[in-house]
């Protein structure tokens, strides 16, 4: 055994499923994180996770609506043709959604 410290990892290793999920473009976008206080404007959401430490997939489902925020992080696309998209797309799915019986099945 040798007396050097072990090498520190930021990032964890990655199988070729994850590169192609985030190889998607829904996760180039630029989004903004709204902090405590201030606001931060990053080029991608994988740059935001990289800087940030934050899952990029909690990161977008924050940017959608889906979740209200990401580890107390407020999250929203930079304004544009995709925050329309994506907008608009999980408001007509969330509009859409009915729910055959009650809630017990």
């Amino acid at each position: 055994m040798s007396n050097k410290p072990a090498e520190v990892r930021r990032m964890p290793l990655i199988n070729e499923g994850a590169k192609r999920k985030r190889a998607q473009k829904k996760y180039s976008l630029p989004v903004i994180g709204h902090f405590a206080d201030r606001s931060v404007e990053f080029k991608t959401i994988l740059e935001a996770e990289q800087i940030t430490g934050i899952n990029y997939s909690l990161i977008f489902e924050a940017c959608i609506g889906k979740i209200f925020k990401a580890q107390n992080v407020h999250w929203e696309f930079k304004k544009g043709n995709h925050y329309i998209k994506y907008k608009a797309f999980y408001i007509n799915a969330q509009v859409n959604y009915t729910r055959v019986g009650g809630f017990n099945g």
